[in-house]
């Protein structure tokens, strides 16, 4: 279950941007932390995130913090890749063009015997 949480923090200068990023990373379940200058918001996403033990972490480094919103953020289904098609049920797996098989036999005209290397 992933969340994402934003919070309204008053980030006027660099050192408060990185100060709140920093408290936001060591939370557990945290996935990425990003910015919005212009709203001065600090957007938090995880898995699993305790949204009121980070809020009272970030509180005790800014006083006047609030969330603006907290929401579940639904993951998309990656597409599932196309298997190619081969002209044969049987083909072997071909990688770079060229099937190269694990072992070879080796055959000695001289010897009538076969072995395997």
């Amino acid at each position: 279950m992933t969340k994402k949480i934003v919070i309204d923090l008053p980030l006027n200068t660099e050192n408060c941007r990185s100060k709140a990023m920093q408290i936001a990373v060591r939370s557990a379940g945290v996935i990425s932390v990003n910015i919005d200058k212009e709203k001065g918001h600090l957007v938090v996403i995880g898995v699993g995130i305790d949204f009121f033990r980070l809020m009272n972490c970030i509180r005790k480094k800014f006083k006047c913090s609030s969330i603006v919103s907290l929401e579940e953020v639904k993951q998309e289904k990656p597409a599932s890749p196309k298997k190619p098609s081969c002209p044969s049920p049987k083909c072997p797996p071909i990688c770079g063009g060229q099937y190269y098989p694990i072992c070879q036999p080796v055959y000695d005209p001289y010897n009538p015997s076969c072995t395997i290397m």
